[in-house]
């Protein structure tokens, strides 16, 4: 029996969420069943200015996997120019062509095309790449509300989601007809660096980890601390991440609450739970997402060393009950209440510790999950080969 052929079309090969995904997948996937390239959505030698470098791409090509840059298929540079013009300008229909007519031919070759996020699915694709494509949600509404405006909502689409019932029908309120599959955030899981320990040190550090841009804010936290050092001035913030605290403002938003001395910007980690481990946190602030779970790798990397975390939550209207293993908070004082108890109470630092381990363990392990995945791969090649 011949190998199912899987194309992944990833946005770059940067220490981003959607890329971290996609080689956790191709860590733990089936080869003697699946065949895998991936397609990525640059120009080889024109790589983005906010990263040092394509981490991933040779990560996966350790693995034998294949990689195919879009040069070929990027129209000529002045139809680009006169392209992003009008976009710019809101001067052109939403499906308008921007790629090669070649690219379909190209993903045609694939039984299954494997998006990445839904913000790199392209439009302008004909209908039978469309019915044979997976697309990866990667993106809550409330980081982009027009996330899902340029589909074609009368369209069928096949789903990978880390979203609830509830939520998905929130996420995806704009579509007619889809199927959707279920899969969280996975990882591989070292239990060797569960390392993280109470201490009663004379400065306590929280840690964000996070990119510095306006889809991920920063102002709860920075209110919350500046509430906090009312009461523990003895603590600092610790920001890691790529971005430019200047270009993103946010140094002159801390100098306006007078917090700026106490607030350091660490920079691009390339090891988020060697960091956490060797920096001593206390504690971890992170994003969270409805009352459920902290809302990206980096909260599920620093709970695997033990590290406790606290989660501010940007949906929306929430779940309105206590999370007891990623408490989420919507109340400034709440927040900064539960951090001071995080901070001083050895015994419930410890449980919550606990707690969130022994989640990321239970329910985030790759190898639990790369079962589904394959038989989604499965599933819609044989859909697709019942319409042929």
């Amino acid at each position: 029996m011949s190998k199912i052929k899987i194309l992944f079309v990833v946005a770059g090969f940067y220490r981003a969420g959607a890329e971290r995904f996609a080689y956790e997948i191709d860590k733990a996937l089936d080869k003697e069943k699946f065949e895998l390239t991936i397609f990525c959505l640059e120009r080889q030698n024109k790589m983005s200015p906010l990263w040092k470098d394509r981490y991933y791409e040779n990560l996966h090509r350790e693995l034998g996997t294949k990689i195919k840059y879009a040069d070929q298929y990027f129209p000529h540079k002045s139809t680009e120019v006169i392209y992003r013009l009008r976009q710019y300008l809101n001067l052109h229909p939403e499906r308008i062509s921007y790629w090669k007519r070649g690219l379909n031919d190209f993903m045609d070759q694939f039984d299954v095309i494997h998006w990445m996020g839904e913000y790199i699915y392209i439009n302008t694709i004909a209908d039978k790449i469309r019915e044979k494509s997976l697309i990866h949600m990667m993106t809550a509404r409330f980081q982009k509300r027009d996330l899902y405006d340029s589909f074609d909502h009368h369209s069928f689409y096949n789903f990978y989601t880390p979203f609830k019932d509830a939520e998905l029908k929130y996420e995806l309120e704009q579509f007619k007809d889809y199927h959707s599959v279920f899969v969280p955030l996975i990882l591989e899981i070292n239990k060797n660096k569960k390392k993280w320990e109470f201490r009663t040190s004379s400065i306590k550090k929280i840690g964000i980890f996070t990119r510095l841009d306006r889809f991920k804010p920063l102002d709860p936290f920075f209110y919350s601390f500046h509430l906090l050092l009312d009461k523990m001035p003895n603590c600092e913030l610790h920001i890691y991440g790529n971005g430019d605290p200047d270009k993103e403002d946010m140094n002159a938003f801390l100098d306006r609450i007078r917090i700026k001395d106490k607030v350091f910007f660490r920079g691009h980690q390339e090891d988020i739970v060697q960091t956490a481990i060797d920096d001593e946190l206390s504690l971890s602030w992170f994003q969270g997402y409805n009352n459920d779970r902290p809302a990206g790798y980096a909260g599920f990397d620093i709970c695997t060393t033990g590290t406790p975390l606290l989660c501010w939550d940007f949906h929306p209207y929430p779940k309105d009950y206590y999370n007891p293993i990623y408490p989420h908070y919507k109340n400034l004082n709440q927040f900064v209440e539960k951090t001071i108890e995080i901070l001083t109470n050895k015994e419930q630092a410890e449980e919550l510790s606990l707690k969130q381990y022994q989640d990321v363990v239970d329910s985030r392990d790759v190898n639990n999950y790369i079962s589904v995945i394959q038989d989604e791969y499965i599933r819609i090649v044989s859909k697709t080969k019942l319409k042929q």
